[in-house]
């Protein structure tokens, strides 16, 4: 399997300033396509540390995919650093000089001196052409390796790499695979990893590689095997669908609150809910879900115990007997909001959280 690193590249990241979502994303991207990732670091903008970083990766990886510092301005110094490091020279490129015009006179802004830079290019790198922005990807190969660069800006990256992802697959002859994800709730991992013994060694004994990706509240099981394998995959995750019908809710990228409301949807139901110690985060995770106004009626927030009699028409005599975070209270809350929001169903939570309090609970 061909072995790559990622390189990020700003002081907007290293200093929390910018969250490096580009990272995560390009190693979905190389892990699905087959490419095992060794390594995901983030640097300074300076060239000492781009050419150290360069020379450590390289000599683990055969592809090292480099985002940021590729912008005009001074403190961009990636393409200089990437094209002195390849003892290449910069030199202009006419169309793509006229692109970055057109793009500029596009968007009705100034074409400043400062922008030719984004036309100057290493002369003897693979030049990938940026659709949707300024800064172009730059493909260096070296013994048998490569290094691609990347704007940060994640939209314009994610463009660049839809055209690169077939280029790996030929360059490096990469090996189809087939990937299916399964997702569970309900359960935690330690405990279905138990259930699924005698799965996981199947899966292995077929070279089948099985991982867990858990998350809160939810765990998912993706299995990686060859383009041949499919069908053998697909049973098995069908298999699980069987076994476990009260916990596996949905497969790939699908959620809780798009599972659910197809099923109210697919059954004329309607939703609602009584919300206390969530304060709406419930109800915004449903209306989430294009076409949720087909079953989602509303939400009532009832933080406080007066609004929870008040709003909700809790009897007082439950709070004061069982608390407000009880399970008496909560289910109150259901059937009364169920009531004033005419619906079929409704989910109620209640709980304690905050940095004063316990650990948050719902019920």
């Amino acid at each position: 399997m061909t072995k790559a690193s990622i390189i990020t590249i700003g002081d907007e990241i290293l200093v929390g300033q910018t969250i490096d979502t580009n990272s995560a994303w390009i190693a979905q991207q190389l892990y699905t396509t087959g490419i095992s990732i060794q390594e995901i670091i983030s640097i300074s903008d300076k060239a000492e540390l781009i050419k150290e970083s360069l020379d450590r990766e390289l000599a683990k990886s055969e592809l090292v995919i480099i985002t940021g510092g590729l912008g005009p301005t001074q403190d961009d110094i990636t393409k200089s650093t990437l094209t002195e490091y390849f003892n290449q020279q910069l030199i202009l490129y006419p169309n793509i000089l006229e692109k970055v015009k057109r793009m500029f006179e596009s968007a009705k802004k100034p074409f400043l001196e400062v922008n030719h830079l984004q036309a100057m290019l290493p002369d003897k790198a693979f030049i990938v052409e940026n659709d949707l922005g300024t800064a172009s990807g730059m493909w260096f190969k070296l013994n048998g390796k490569s290094v691609i660069s990347l704007p940060g800006v994640p939209y314009e990256m994610k463009g660049l790499m839809e055209k690169i992802i077939p280029m790996l697959i030929s360059e490096f002859g990469i090996q189809e695979f087939y990937h299916k994800t399964i997702l569970f709730q309900g359960i935690g991992e330690s405990q279905l990893s138990m259930e699924i013994a005698e799965d996981e060694k199947n899966c292995r004994n077929q070279n089948i590689s099985l991982a867990y990706l858990p998350s809160p509240g939810i765990v998912k099981i993706r299995l990686t095997g060859s383009k041949n394998q499919s069908q053998v995959i697909q049973n098995q995750i069908s298999a699980w669908q069987m076994r476990f019908q009260a916990l596996c809710f949905g497969t790939e990228s699908e959620t809780l609150e798009s599972v659910i409301g197809q099923l109210l949807r697919n059954r004329g139901k309607t939703l609602s809910t009584i919300e206390s110690c969530t304060g709406g985060a419930l109800s915004a995770r449903i209306v989430s879900v294009p076409g949720s106004s087909d079953y989602f009626q509303g939400s009532v927030i009832t933080y406080a115990n007066a609004a929870k009699e008040k709003m909700a028409d809790v009897n007082p005599e439950t709070i004061e007997k069982y608390g407000a975070v009880s399970q008496q209270t909560v289910e109150e809350m259901a059937v009364k909001g169920r009531r004033i929001l005419n619906t079929d169903y409704c989910i109620a939570t209640s709980g304690i959280a905050g940095p004063d309090g316990e650990p948050l609970k719902n019920l």
